[in-house]
């Protein structure tokens, strides 16, 4: 027996439409271009800030747009310091969240982007506030992560371009001591992504930028839309935003990206 119309009006019914945006993690070493990309968004941009990493990138990119193209750029930052000390430190880190989240809410009904950069510091901020120590062992996680992959979820339900910018470091292994044959650890030749655990899941895309040689390279990783499955696990040359969204959305233009 077929069912009505109304029968199936408590699910969302698929549809062969993309929203014409991108989702997307970028991480990588220091000086790998990652805010640079992002500054190439359409704007208004809202830039919500962490670690006073703009000081010489975003100026210096609204110079160079004006200079090469006559056009300027609406760019907004918002700055939150990750430093908490003191009795309050907790109260503090809390207060910090509360605007952040307030400002994140307004930002992804009103900007065309969005970025934390970075979103490594941001998670700090969200420990801080939920542990009242800057500890990577607290018992549970459930609570924070839950709010965090909430706050990362409302941007799904907009059309804004959304971008975590995330840091690396170097992880530690056991390791046993040869002369007294306790077991310890120590640092490890590798680097990896730095940040909240989930972010990898929770993104639509993924772009390593790093270098190949003498070249700034973009080495995509999983990545959604009507062309992501054409860049995914690829190492391409770098690009700009509105480059790389046409590879992920082979049918739009560089207006649809301005």
């Amino acid at each position: 027996m077929r069912k009505s119309d109304n029968e199936w009006s408590r699910y969302v019914k698929a549809t062969t439409e993309s929203r014409l945006r991108l989702i997307a993690a970028s991480y990588g070493e220091a000086g790998m271009l990652k805010t640079s990309f992002w500054l190439t968004a359409p704007g208004p941009i809202v830039i919500q800030s962490a670690d006073k990493g703009l000081e010489g990138v975003v100026e210096v990119y609204l110079k160079t747009l004006y200079e090469e193209t006559g056009q300027t750029k609406d760019i907004y930052v918002v700055e939150y310091d990750p430093t908490t000390s003191g009795e309050n430190a907790q109260e503090e880190a809390q207060e910090t969240r509360a605007k952040f989240e307030e400002d994140f809410e307004h930002a992804i009904h009103h900007a065309r982007t969005v970025v934390w950069d970075k979103e490594t510091q941001v998670y700090e901020i969200f420990k801080y506030a939920e542990f009242g120590a800057p500890s990577d062992t607290p018992s549970n996680y459930y609570a924070l992560d839950q709010r965090y992959r909430h706050l990362i979820n409302l941007s799904k339900e907009t059309d804004v371009n959304f971008g975590l910018i995330q840091g690396m470091k170097t992880p530690w292994a056991p390791k046993i001591n040869k002369r007294t044959g306790v077991e310890g650890a120590a640092p490890t030749k590798s680097r990896e992504r730095r940040g909240m655990r989930e972010i990898e899941e929770l993104v639509h895309i993924n772009i390593e930028h790093t270098q190949v040689d003498e070249d700034f390279v973009l080495k995509i990783g999983k990545s959604r839309g009507p062309g992501g499955r054409e860049i995914q696990n690829q190492t391409i040359p770098y690009v700009d935003f509105p480059a790389f969204a046409q590879l992920v959305f082979p049918d739009s233009t560089s207006e649809d990206w301005r």
